[in-house]
């Protein structure tokens, strides 16, 4: 009798199992760098891959945002994410990229204003699925140059700041990411 009831009770437990659903999607993260093509991979499947040249080693990851925070070997941070458009609170399925891209700037540029920095678009290329944008405070000693992106149903957040590298520096290596991904 006790064997009848566990097996109904397991079964019962293995229909309300495989009858719930999540709304989250399961990733598989992953960083590596190959000596021989002297670039690293960061692996966000089933997404893809982000792949930048040289050696960049992680040092954090941001789970709310899924910023993935990387340094080289000259200070030099970047932070990449890339991520399913609909997940954006902003996010209208009948969006182009262009739009889409446009309301990611709005978006987050709102947030580091509201954090006290001046926020400035740099190169609008929107029309190309990007723009390249800065937020910047001589007081608050931060000034972050962002590259935001979309194409093929994904949002791509690229960031950099570096006390060695130029301005222009930053915004080619942004925009050679996005091109390269």
């Amino acid at each position: 009798m006790n064997r009848k009831i566990i097996i109904i009770a397991f079964g019962f437990f293995l229909v309300a199992l495989t009858s719930c659903k999540t709304t989250q999607t399961s990733m598989i993260i992953a960083d590596s760098y190959d000596k021989k093509k002297n670039q690293t991979t960061l692996t966000l499947l089933p997404y893809g891959n982000i792949v930048f040249p040289d050696k960049w080693t992680k040092t954090s990851y941001n789970q709310v945002s899924r910023q993935h925070f990387f340094t080289n070997n000259d200070s030099t941070a970047i932070a990449v994410t890339k991520n399913p458009r609909n997940k954006y609170p902003f996010f209208k399925p009948d969006q182009t990229d262009r739009e889409f891209v446009t309301d990611f700037v709005k978006w987050d540029a709102e947030y580091w204003e509201k954090q006290g920095l001046t926020v400035a678009t740099i190169d609008n290329q929107s029309d190309k699925g990007y723009i390249l944008w800065q937020a910047k405070s001589e007081e608050k000693n931060v000034n972050t140059i962002f590259l935001f992106g979309s194409k093929n149903g994904l949002a791509y957040n690229f960031s950099g700041a570096s006390e060695k590298w130029t301005e222009i520096k930053i915004k080619d290596f942004l925009v050679q990411l996005f091109n390269d991904n």
